[in-house]
């Protein structure tokens, strides 16, 4: 195999990777109402500029009361009028179905107004997980808007059960070789 063979299949791979996790993304986003961009929205309008928060903890609800998102920081500081800086963030979105939860660990990170949404962008080696995935990439961008992520560099992706990518249904029981 030469070496453009490998960079063309790495590629692929990434490409794959990259589609996957943002599939997930939007499908566990479109599952709630309220997402968890409305917790640092109203983060930042109740916070003025410069002001820091030690342990932060920001959930979100619907409007039947269920819990859609829980923020958590060690540390939040607004910057400015549009944009928060946050260190060890954890964003955690719920569902209706659990299955759909996820999680996002960020060591540090900015979040950022823009419009209807925000920007969520981090740096640092970051780490998104749900009962179906696990990947962790050097840098990610999520547009809360568009409910579209973006992971970047030396990613690493781990898929606990691809039946549900490819809508695989296993045999029956009874169908099964015996040994």
């Amino acid at each position: 195999m030469t070496s453009l063979e490998r960079l063309y299949r790495r590629r692929l791979a990434l490409s794959i990777t990259l589609g996957v996790l943002a599939g997930f993304v939007m499908f566990a986003s479109a599952q709630q109402s309220a997402t968890a961009d409305s917790g640092l929205s109203a983060f930042l309008q109740m916070v003025p500029p410069g002001a820091v928060n030690t342990g932060a903890v920001i959930p979100s609800f619907d409007s039947t009361g269920r819990r859609t998102s829980l923020i958590t920081a060690d540390m939040l500081r607004r910057v400015d009028d549009e944009r928060i800086y946050a260190e060890k963030l954890v964003v955690q979105m719920f569902n209706a179905d659990p299955k759909n939860d996820m999680r996002i660990d960020l060591k540090t990170a900015f979040y950022q107004m823009a419009g209807s949404g925000g920007l969520l962008r981090s740096t640092e080696r970051s780490h998104v997980s749900s009962p179906d995935f696990h990947i962790e990439g050097d840098s990610l961008i999520f547009d809360t808007a568009k409910n579209q992520g973006r992971m970047t560099g030396n990613i690493h992706m781990v898929i606990f059960d691809s039946s549900t990518l490819s809508s695989e249904v296993p045999p029956p029981a009874a169908s099964l070789p015996t040994k």
